[in-house]
């Protein structure tokens, strides 16, 4: 699977989409890149979709693929909700894959201050059924404070914790950090 990522990775950023951005998180041991995608331009409007690569210091790689509608309660701007679904496929150092499809959600509040900031909760969850390969339930979680900088990017603080229950192995934690990211809006 390795020798396909590079090559996958590389068709994502060129592909013929329209790009609304880019979301870009590191920590000590990990990256992850993801290539958010304009939903308009899909047929579909009011959902987050992006393409992701995520890589560890450990030689772990992995392709994602997401998709999350968002929304507000009535009246309320400063309160979202979102649901969605998260598609893994994973090349591990221990020599095992892990592909499953999660479904998850998002909730969001953002408090008006004079620079906007946010307080975001996003979880998914692959049970047995839609997980393949080696692989027999995933577990993502994530914790961010976003700062708006510009109208268009947000720097953010947050936490990841993202693991695969395997056949052969226990638990594998890809992630378990404190990370930085930026989120950069086109």
């Amino acid at each position: 699977m390795r020798a396909r990522v590079i090559p996958a990775v590389l068709a994502l950023f060129a592909g013929g989409v329209n790009a609304a951005g880019l979301d870009i998180s590191l920590s000590d041991e990990t990256a992850n890149i993801v290539y958010l995608i304009d939903s308009g331009s899909l047929g579909y409007g009011g959902a987050d979709v992006g393409f992701g690569f995520f890589y560890t210091e450990t030689d772990d790689y992995m392709l994602t693929a997401n998709i999350m509608v968002v929304g507000t309660l009535g009246e309320r701007r400063d309160l979202q909700f979102g649901v969605g679904a998260k598609a893994y496929a994973a090349d591990l150092d221990i020599k095992q894959e892990a592909v499953a499809i999660g479904i998850g959600g998002q909730g969001r509040y953002v408090f008006q201050t004079r620079t906007p900031v946010g307080l975001v909760l996003e979880a998914y969850y692959a049970p047995g059924i839609t997980s393949f390969a080696d692989t027999e339930s995933a577990r993502e979680l994530n914790l961010r404070v976003e700062i708006e900088v510009l109208p268009s990017t947000r720097g953010y603080i947050g936490y990841r914790h993202l693991e695969f229950d395997l056949e052969r192995v226990n638990d594998v934690e890809l992630d378990d950090n404190v990370h930085l990211g930026i989120r950069l809006q086109f």
